[in-house]
């Protein structure tokens, strides 16, 4: 028998499988599970890949999914299609919420998500509650996509002479074009992985901030949203903790800077407990083992 646990990000899906005794047997990452982006067609492809290759029957499982408790048609959707995957025995949740018992395993504390969007999570003695987490039209503040898009828009600034020169401007080349009209055609051309394509950006944002002050600014401004999210939340549920999550959280100088603003708030910046999609493994493992 598996017990499965999934994290699906807006990235990726991470798939951990423990057996009867707790050992694992399956651990993967799969492409992006987010129903919005692959809709059901690719969300049923992807889970029938994820069950054939499973090395036991399914026990149980607990995923993690992105916009799950949100939009009740999304709701709706994950829950027969999950149902459809792993049977009856299969609990969701959204997947900032799986970080959050990934982070603090059910203590007191405040996760701060930042991947290719950003949310925070968290419970303590005045409450639980939630940060952010509106999607790419007006939120995600801080995440990699949102680096992505505002490194472009700095990096168009300085191409037109509105700013000071930025290395910014050679952002194109990481898809092969030649110039910023270019990768917005390039960027258009596939709406269904705009958002992705604009995310994977960060990466680069964050190589050529060691020389450019365009990156720089871009990655400390992304670092002080992300710090909005954390110390608002846990200012409100009364937590004194918070733990940094997600891809985002790589880069030294988002790291570095979050976290010194956390502490001059007083807030300890704790790392998380184990990964998500091993928590929730776990979890399966208790609620149906």
């Amino acid at each position: 028998m598996a017990f499965v646990g999934v994290d699906g990000g807006g990235t990726k899906t991470k798939v951990v499988a423990l057996d009867g005794e707790g050992h694992l047997v399956h651990e993967r990452v799969y492409p992006t599970s987010y129903l919005p982006a692959v809709g059901e067609a690719g969300f049923r492809r992807l889970f029938q890949t994820i069950r054939d290759e499973l090395p036991e029957p399914v026990e149980g499982a607990v995923l993690g999914l992105g916009g799950y408790g949100e939009v009740s048609p999304w709701d709706e959707a994950y829950l027969r299609l999950a149902g459809e995957a792993f049977g009856e025995r299969v609990h969701l949740l959204n997947d900032v919420e799986l970080a959050w018992w990934a982070a603090f395993d059910g203590e007191d504390g405040v996760v701060v998500i930042a991947g290719t969007g950003s949310m925070a999570y968290g419970r303590g003695p005045k409450g639980s509650g939630r940060a952010g987490g509106y999607g790419p039209l007006f939120g995600d503040e801080g995440s990699a996509y949102w680096i992505g898009l505002e490194a472009l828009r700095l990096a168009s600034k300085a191409q037109d002479g509105r700013t000071p020169p930025s290395a910014l401007t050679a952002l194109p080349r990481v898809y092969g074009q030649k110039s910023l009209l270019e990768l917005l055609g390039f960027l258009q051309a596939e709406a269904d992985l705009l958002r992705q394509r604009v995310a994977a950006l960060a990466e680069e944002v964050d190589r050529l901030a060691g020389r450019d002050w365009g990156a720089q600014d871009v990655l400390s401004r992304a670092a002080g949203e992300l710090h909005l999210l954390g110390s608002t939340l846990a200012y409100r549920v009364g937590a004194d903790r918070v733990a940094p999550m997600g891809g985002v959280f790589r880069s030294a100088l988002v790291q570095e800077a979050f976290t010194r603003r956390m502490e001059r708030d007083g807030f300890a910046v704790v790392a998380p407990r184990e990964e998500a999609a091993l928590a929730a493994a776990r979890m399966a493992a208790r609620r149906f083992g």
